[in-house]
């Protein structure tokens, strides 16, 4: 999905340019809409209405048109309402419904949608353009503003950035997020002057002034039920959700990790249909791999499973696949998986926002448990413990071990007890982050100088409320993290393959449900998910419901020593990272040259998102990115 609204655009074949540059995100067709005031352009990926589904859609008097990426789940319903007051369709794609909701309801129409969406509608009548964004941020949407008032919105970077007018510069604020959290989080993007729109959000324009409006939000509001009923209740509940998922046109599959929340999608999928459904699963060949796992979740539910281990060069595939990303990232493994699963499927249901729902960090939550106790010790030996702890944070050494850094945290954890607890340190309950000590080593002068805004502000409207602890930190994660990061990846990967992943989690009755669940149902005796594990105690295998969590992730010592330290040997010292002034030389030498040890693996992180960094630069800096497309077969 692309566009611009604006007046006396001196570039006619831009509009095919943005397209043409995310031909991957929808391969089976295109379509343009023109007037004097705004172009829409679509790239369609079919999944629902195959025939009669092509965009931009219009109304009846095609005076209302839409260009949409994602799924409306609740379309039937809608529609079928629709229908009974009079709107005619002339097609059977979700997309259509959502220009007469429009037309019945005006702007408060986005509330009745449930689904994963970014949207541009146009009401050339009115001269209004509303862009719409889905409440967890599963699909994305960019946007930038010109000096003339012009508008450009595209699902992607690159698709804004084929406007050469566009100035391509780093946001020093977001590669300090970046370097913090390995993520850009909120409304920035790597880029200055472009930007995400936020979950929840709608951005309007008209000829009078351009307002973005938070449409929802969710309400963290634990309802005091017995366990029982809430079991029962989030049983029904996924059945109800699966099968809302489930609307295709074309074959889809599972993604099957092994863990909890991919094998809960599967098990109740095979309940629905009475084919064998399709799973597929990814490894790296390492000890933490889940793969057995998924096959004996296979094996039980008697699915088509295809199993993957990853032996691809991701350093040398990294600039392809960050060329995709639009933005630095590591973890982009997903990318290989997406590939297998395009030969065999269109459509992906994937397990992300299980953990964010149901509670699936327990070293977090049990960290939430240590300091709300430590506020109940009385305050003359809290601040007995506090003079201590503060002068042993003040002599931490520059560069320490990972137990020492861990001591540090840990000691934190009992400088700041009273009501109004340190933002950082709720930030460190969520992600690691590099504190000032770390940062005036890290960063060069030029960073040091400019007045980054610490990370901690990102997370503070999460934490200035009067929720419990762990609430307050299941609410930061899937607000930001969540939609960011985890998501951001999944979106990146998979429609880089051209498959649409779905999250059934993410669902919105799903969502509001379980942020009624009193949280002491989702952690319980040190472990989490304890609700969503009693909820499928009598329909997944024992093995599997008692499982504890584990991070789909790589050993980042043992690759650091495999082939990253080489590579970042040859790159870094004399790279964008060092010649460009965001990252002193010194660091990274110190870091390059230190006999490779285990208590740097923080260090060693920092060093490979630094390299994705340094080849996003080199793609989206220093290339003509304005080309319609960068020969990524060949990089």
């Amino acid at each position: 999905m692309c566009g611009i609204a604006g007046f006396n655009f001196d570039d006619p074949e831009l509009l095919r340019r943005m397209c043409r540059v995310m031909e991957h995100r929808g391969p089976d067709e295109e379509g343009f809409y023109e007037d004097g005031y705004m172009s829409l352009g679509n790239k369609r990926l079919s999944i629902i209405d195959l025939q009669t589904g092509r965009q931009p859609i219009h109304n009846e008097d095609e005076d209302v048109w839409i260009v949409y990426s994602g799924e409306t789940y609740n379309f039937p319903e809608l529609k079928e309402d629709l229908e009974k007051k009079g709107h005619k369709f002339y097609t059977k794609t979700d997309v259509e419904v959502l220009v007469h909701l429009y037309e019945e309801y005006g702007n408060s129409f986005v509330k009745m949608l449930n689904g994963m969406f970014a949207f541009a509608l146009w009401d050339s009548r009115k001269k209004k353009l509303i862009l719409v964004r889905d409440r967890s941020g599963i699909k994305p949407l960019y946007f930038t503003v010109l000096n003339d008032s012009t508008i450009l919105f595209a699902s992607e970077i690159k698709a804004i950035l084929q406007y050469e007018v566009i100035k391509r510069r780093v946001d020093p604020q977001a590669f300090h997020y970046f370097v913090n959290l390995r993520y850009v989080p909120s409304e920035r993007t790597m880029f200055q002057g472009i930007k995400k729109l936020l979950p929840g959000h709608m951005l309007i324009v008209d000829k009078k002034n351009m307002q973005i409006v938070k449409y929802w939000d969710l309400k963290v509001q634990p309802q005091n039920w017995l366990e029982s009923y809430w079991v029962k209740k989030l049983r029904k509940l996924l059945e109800t959700v699966v099968k809302r998922h489930l609307i295709s046109d074309v074959p889809l599959g599972f993604y099957l990790s092994g863990g909890l929340d991919t094998s809960t999608l599967v098990a109740i999928a095979s309940g629905l249909t009475d084919e064998p459904i399709k799973t597929f699963c990814m490894g790296f060949g390492e000890p933490t791999d889940e793969t057995k796992d998924a096959q004996y979740v296979a094996d039980h539910f008697g699915t088509d499973h295809y199993e993957l281990v990853v032996k691809a060069n991701l350093l040398k595939d990294y600039p392809k696949i960050i060329w995709y990303a639009d933005a630095p990232k590591r973890n982009l493994f997903p990318y290989y998986i997406a590939q297998q699963v395009k030969k065999h499927v269109k459509v992906v249901l994937d397990g992300l926002g299980g953990d964010e729902l149901f509670g699936g960090y327990d070293w977090k939550y049990q960290f939430a448990k240590d300091v709300e106790e430590k506020r109940k010790l009385p305050r003359k030996i809290r601040n007995k413990i506090k003079k201590n702890a503060l002068c042993l944070v003040k002599s931490f050494a520059k560069y320490g071990t990972s137990e020492e850094i861990e001591q540090v945290h840990n000691l934190k954890k009992f400088v700041y007890l009273d009501q109004n607890i340190d933002l950082y340190l709720l930030v460190q309950s969520l992600d690691e982050v590099f504190d000032e000590t770390y940062l005036r080593n890290i960063y060069s002068k030029k960073m040091l100088d400019i007045n980054l805004s610490p990370v901690r502000k990102i997370f503070e409207p999460c934490f200035n409320n009067k929720l419990n602890f762990i609430d307050q930190i299941m609410l930061a994660d899937y607000k930001i993290k969540m939609a960011d990061d985890f998501l951001f990846v999944s979106d990146v990967t998979s429609m880089a393959n051209s498959i649409e992943s779905r999250v059934p989690f993410l669902d919105n009755e799903l969502v509001e449900f379980a942020f009624t669940i009193p949280n002491e149902f989702k952690f319980k005796d040190g472990k989490g998910k304890y609700i969503l594990r009693k909820a499928m105690s009598n329909v997944l295998p024992k093995r599997i419901v008692g499982k504890e969590k584990r991070g789909f992730s790589v050993d980042v010592f043992l690759q650091y020593k495999k082939e990253l330290r080489e590579y970042a040997m040859q790159r870094l010292p004399e790279g964008n990272v060092v010649k460009e002034g965001f990252i002193r030389k010194e660091y990274v030498e110190k870091i390059l040259n230190h006999t490779p040890s285990s208590d740097l693996v923080k260090h060693y992180t920092l060093i490979w998102n630094l390299l994705t960094f340094d080849i996003w630069y080199d793609i989206f800096i220093k290339s003509d990115i304005k080309k319609p497309k960068l020969n990524i077969n060949k990089m």
